[in-house]
């Protein structure tokens, strides 16, 4: 078995699912039963980030900053503000630390830096509120039963009774409720949850140190953080938080399913899958039927050799791979077969070769990766084949505004410009989230054909400058390589023909090598830019001024 499925293997029994609706008892079992693990390869590509678990926790990391900084002011009160000697706490201060007043102020100055640290750690490991005006009010809008400090702040004591009353104080329940926060928290895959453990112990270090006084318990603080942290636990941020919880565990323990079972049927790659077996994020088209790689990442040999071996992506790779050799082999002056006539002394027409030698090479490495479990790196793969196809069309509509506007370079500088900016509008679109989903596909077109529509407007320029007829002359030998991508755009877009005849027998014939709408529309492409060359070498002459 290989690695990917091992990995798989193991998160399928730790995502067990919760009913809320039980005991405390069974809840908790429940949750324990949910062990956070590294994802894997196969499932890093999901977006199951909560907004709920970001405010819940920023919501316990205010609670926590505050109490912190309270007891850190009654600390330093302690040890700046008056003599050890003016509290009635000097006596048990005095015999715990040996009757050394320099001890005593020793172990004054332990507990700040002890909360120091803890309100250090507590800033850099819990998320913060992305509101305008940080304030408890903030916090009550997110948790409405809070009690309201202004009520509570008339029976709360003098600083002097709180002062006299510290030896009292410990934060063992402060830390058994934060422990049982933890427990209910640990089955989200949110990396802030890492830390609560250490905070934990970190409070726990802090109650030991001030619990060597061996002092009686005071109720009164630990109930009021205690009401706080109930009601935060009870509040409706968490119950949104164990609903997300929920849908987050259905969709890792389904797509841990598709992809386990996928592996299986291919034999870690072996052999290959019908188009029902893929997971979800595999299926872009629902004609073909068979035919899919579904190889494993650690064996990546396999991918490679399954460049050269039959499958649904074989015409896919071979419509674009030989021509970007062929064309590599022929203008490239470093290699043995480069002939000096196929050289292109004009660097714009070097420019546009170089990108649709980018843009062919980066579809053959996606249509090869088509085939690879892991979906961060087929994703990735897929993204750079989108920016392959628009510095492509930007370097089309490049020839045609640098040779149009020879009599007017100051106006064509622009226009260049504006096609460097949709070139760079073609390699950060392909990267947004939304960009390679299937059911964006049909935006997708649109982005691109827009691109293109983009050498609309120097063409107009052009008419009024030169007129129609010099604009048309000029521009015409073109229209033979966008009537190619157009034509190309209606197959790989309408399914056809496969969408036809996907329920025929002989249609597995054809999947076999992958004969079918995309690779038609390669092949358009191809003939487009052979089009699209030859037309370069009638526009370098440009418009008579």
């Amino acid at each position: 078995m290989s690695t990917t499925t091992a990995i798989l293997s193991e998160t399928r029994p730790n995502l067990k699912k919760r009913r809320f609706s039980t005991t405390d008892a069974g809840r908790r079992r429940a949750v324990q039963q949910l062990t956070c693990r590294p994802l894997s390869q196969s499932l890093e590509a999901l977006d199951l980030s909560s907004a709920a678990a970001k405010q819940t926790l920023a919501s316990l990391r205010f609670l926590i900053l505050s109490y912190l900084a309270d007891l850190e002011n009654s600390l330093t009160s302690l040890c700046v503000e008056s003599p050890v000697s003016d509290f009635s706490i000097a006596k048990s201060l005095m015999a715990s630390t040996g009757g050394a007043k320099e001890d005593v102020r020793a172990w004054l100055q332990d507990a700040l830096e002890m909360l120091e640290q803890l309100r250090t750690d507590v800033s850099s490991h819990l998320p913060e509120f992305h509101l305008a005006d940080i304030s408890v009010e903030s916090v009550r809008a997110h948790l409405p039963e809070l009690p309201d400090a202004s009520t509570a702040l008339a029976s709360l004591p003098h600083m002097d009774d709180v002062l006299s009353h510290l030896p009292e104080f410990h934060l063992a329940d402060m830390s058994a409720h934060l422990h049982d926060a933890r427990e209910r928290f640990k089955d989200l895959d949110f990396q802030p949850l890492h830390y609560i453990p250490n905070l934990c112990e970190g409070l726990q270090s802090l109650h030991t140190h001030l619990s060597s006084l061996e002092l009686p318990d005071v109720s009164t603080s630990n109930s009021m953080l205690s009401g706080l942290v109930d009601a935060l636990l009870s509040s409706d941020v968490v119950t949104e938080l164990k609903e997300d919880a929920e849908d987050v565990e259905d969709l890792l323990l389904q797509a841990a399913k598709e992809v386990k079972s996928a592996v299986q049927r291919s034999l870690e790659g072996a052999q290959l899958i019908h188009y029902h077996d893929l997971p979800q994020k595999w299926r872009n088209n629902q004609y073909v039927v068979r035919g899919y790689r579904f190889i494993p990442l650690e064996k990546w040999h396999l991918i490679a050799l399954s460049i050269f071996q039959p499958h649904n992506e074989t015409l896919n790779i071979h419509t674009h791979l030989i021509p970007f050799v062929l064309w590599s082999a022929s203008v490239l002056p470093i290699l043995p077969f480069a002939t000096p006539a196929a050289v292109p002394s004009d660097p714009v027409e070097t420019a546009f070769i170089f990108f649709a030698l980018v843009c062919l090479f980066s579809s053959v490495v996606w249509h090869t990766m088509t085939g690879c479990a892991c979906p961060k790196g087929m994703d990735l793969c897929a993204r750079v084949d989108y920016v392959g196809i628009g510095w492509l069309i930007a370097a089309s509509v490049g020839t045609l505004v640098h040779y149009g506007f020879q009599c007017y370079p100051h106006i064509g500088h622009v226009y260049l410009f504006l096609s460097l900016m949709t070139a760079i509008a073609g390699s950060v679109f392909p990267f947004m989230d939304w960009f390679n989903q299937r059911k964006y596909k049909g935006w997708r077109i649109v982005f691109f054909v827009g691109l293109a529509f983009t050498a609309v407007g120097p063409l107009v320029n052009l008419a009024y400058l030169h007129g129609i007829e010099a604009t048309h002359e000029f521009a015409s030998p073109v229209g033979a390589s966008i009537l190619s991508y157009i034509i190309g755009l209606v197959f790989y877009a309408s399914h056809v023909p496969e969408r036809f005849i996907h329920e025929y027998r002989f249609a597995h014939w054809l999947e076999s090598v992958g004969f079918t709408s995309h690779a038609i529309w390669h092949a358009f492409i191809v003939l487009a830019i052979s089009q699209h060359k030859a037309a370069i070498s009638h526009m370098r002459g440009g418009i008579a001024c």
